[in-house]
């Protein structure tokens, strides 16, 4: 970073009061299992809001896109702010549907912590799965909030068993439900005069800390309440014991308990050297009135002020030029902002969703793989696809796991899901103005050549006007090992006046073949191919640059025509969990969507499954599921090879 101005010692609160601790929190859960709901009782509790919204009635303080008010999901995490005793608690509402896991993991890299809702009625549920082992994964410390226990069919006990199942049986509960299932439902708090739950919480602490252990042991001792409070804040900070709390978000029954187990167990951020350089993540991104980027950022270390010049990495940078502080009841205008604090900061318009300010010192989330779907767009009105194609260039721009491309007319984006593309159309129409319609929505795939071809353009062929002369030989090679490039022509013939070196040369055609490769006969990047070089020449007067250039282009894509290409299709590898009763109509399910079961175990009830799937069918398959587990199934897929496609496009 090289600031415009070294920032500002922070100096010490002259009254004397204790500083404040931050406490930034992650809310999440499957898709209607009141997460949403819950942010909004936290905030009217911790005083922040002085009315309950409602996600039916569109009037959440988090979901504030009127597409979220209108589908009645959360879209784009969103932030806010409330305060209990001598802690800020900034809570970050993130997406639950699978289209904007992106979101959601992008997200899970500011967090200290996160609750983790669970409906008392529906239970655990496929979302939720992923949800908490995408927070194991990442050592963020969870709470688990057992919603709707006044709902008709809640059964806390028995979604308490379903989480020590499927999710962890490193559970503490810290609350007992009275009347589960009625309006008069209540979650009454355990504390040590309950003989039972001092039992039950010292059995699971005493995996984790010796001195519970010792205590549990030992005939002539016994684990007080004090020493199993102190050893779960550890634990739960640690990550290996989960707290389990109960209540009502519509009702706020449970929820000032919820607060203070917060406040007490939850790590608020090490104070680093606040005078230092800042060190921040930029987690979201939006668009002022006035089409400037707002960036929400968590900051690390340091503090940022205004008017510092910040490094964004790659070559780009920005000036301060706005600071907004999320404090109870909004944002407020402030200098500066320190480190642990969530803030939209403005005038850093090369910023991108992920990008780090300053030097990248702490962890950040898990890489996400790249969108797996492409659609086709074009503009209702033909007069306006210029504009639809610079509206996707900046939401690409922002967001760098969309991608885009021209294509004949029309602009090809690559996403996660249906949802997400529908969103997107409607983001396009609100805050664009452009109607859009998509066509040919698909698999990402990419083409391999399927023989060897040679190709050559020579000075002075009929209809090659440019002063350079090159042969190349195009080959197939091993799945997935990308392109490679060979230079056999003499030493002799290669313009080392323009290159300077064998290796200046190479690495130059390198660059060049991007655009050949980009688009090959059915429209998809080539790869897994070798280029050699067989023949090189040039006059006396030496090629300029651009003329290797464009004769690479035209040599190569007439190898690659002659040699033919094959449309390969994503394929991945998944991990499905179902009850064991459910196995026959599962693999029926997978046999109809093409996957190929490699592997499976069964324990507890629950069987494995391990194989792979063509990604086109993912969706299709996780949609079948629901049935064919009865709602109980949990698919998870990654990338993992391209074979060629049983159709293309």
């Amino acid at each position: 970073m090289n600031p415009a101005h070294e920032p500002a010692p922070v100096r010490p609160d002259p009254s004397g009061a204790a500083p404040r601790r931050r406490v930034n929190l992650g809310i999440l859960a499957h898709v209607d299992a009141g997460k949403t709901s819950l942010t909004e009782a936290l905030l009217l509790r911790g005083g922040a809001i002085d009315r309950l919204g409602r996600v039916d009635d569109g009037t959440t303080r988090t979901d504030t896109m009127s597409l979220e008010r209108q589908r009645g999901i959360t879209i784009r995490a969103a932030v806010a702010t409330f305060a209990s005793g001598d802690v800020d608690v900034t809570v970050i509402d993130t997406p639950g549907h699978p289209d904007f896991i992106a979101e959601v993991d992008r997200s899970l890299a500011v967090l200290d912590g996160a609750v983790l809702v669970v409906s008392a009625v529906e239970g655990v549920q496929a979302q939720t799965i992923v949800l908490f082992r995408a927070l194991r994964r990442l050592g963020v410390p969870t709470i688990l909030f057992l919603n709707k226990i006044d709902r008709s069919g809640a059964a806390p006990e028995r979604v308490l068993a379903a989480i020590a199942g499927r999710l962890t049986p490193a559970l503490v509960p810290l609350a007992r439900v009275r009347d589960p299932g009625t309006p008069g439902a209540a979650a009454e708090p355990c504390t040590g005069a309950d003989a039972d739950w001092i039992e039950q919480a010292t059995a699971v602490l005493a995996e984790h800390d010796e001195s519970v252990l010792e205590a549990w042991v030992d005939p002539a001792r016994s684990a007080d309440e004090p020493l199993l409070r102190s050893s779960l804040a550890e634990a739960t900070r640690s990550g290996a014991v989960h707290p389990v709390l109960c209540g009502s978000a519509r009702t706020g029954e449970g929820v000032e308990h919820l607060i203070g187990t917060i406040t007490e167990i939850l790590p608020a951020p090490t104070a680093a050297d606040d005078a230092g350089p800042a060190v921040a993540q930029v987690f979201k991104i939006e668009r002022s009135p006035a089409a400037q980027r707002v960036c929400t950022i968590r900051m690390r270390e340091g503090t940022l002020c205004l008017r510092d010049r910040v490094d964004l990495g790659t070559d780009r940078a920005g000036t301060v030029t706005g600071i907004e502080v999320f404090a109870p009841g909004g944002t407020v205008r402030r200098e500066m902002v320190a480190a642990g604090q969530v803030a939209r900061v403005r005038g850093l318009d090369d910023a991108r969703i992920g990008d780090w300010i300053g030097a990248r010192r702490s962890p950040a989330a898990s890489s996400m793989p790249a969108p797996g779907l492409e659609a086709r767009m074009v503009a209702a009105d033909p007069q306006q696809q210029a504009d639809l194609h610079r509206a996707l260039a900046e939401l690409a721009d922002i967001d760098p796991l969309i991608a885009v491309r021209p294509d004949r007319g029309a602009t090809r984006v690559r996403l996660y899901g249906v949802v997400q593309q529908e969103v997107l159309v409607d983001t396009l129409a609100s805050e664009y103005g452009i109607e859009v319609e998509v066509h040919s929505a698909g698999v990402v795939c990419v083409e391999r050549p399927a023989r060897a071809a040679e190709a050559a353009a020579r000075m002075g062929d009929p209809g090659h006007l440019l002063g350079y002369s090159l042969g190349v030989l195009v080959e197939p090679t091993a799945p997935g090992s990308g392109v490679d490039l060979v230079v056999s022509a003499p030493l002799l013939t290669l313009p080392m006046h323009v290159y300077g070196t064998p290796q200046g040369y190479r690495s130059a055609l390198l660059g060049y073949l991007a655009a050949p490769l980009t688009e090959g006969l059915h429209g998809w990047p080539v790869t897994d191919l070798r280029v050699t070089v067989q023949e090189s020449g040039y006059p006396p007067a030496g090629p300029r640059a651009v003329e290797v250039r464009r004769t690479v282009e035209l040599v190569v894509r007439a190898a690659i025509r002659r040699a033919g290409t094959i449309v390969c299709e994503p394929v991945d590898r998944f991990e499905l969990e179902t009850p064991d009763t459910t196995l026959s109509g599962v693999f029926g399910l997978l046999g109809r969507h093409g996957a190929v079961p490699e592997t499976s175990r069964t324990a507890g009830g629950i069987a494995t499954i391990l194989g792979t799937v063509p990604a086109a069918e993912v969706d299709a398959l996780r949609t079948g599921l629901h049935t064919a587990a009865h709602g109980e199934g949990v698919l998870e897929t990654a990338p993992d090879h391209y074979a060629p496609a049983r159709r293309t496009r």
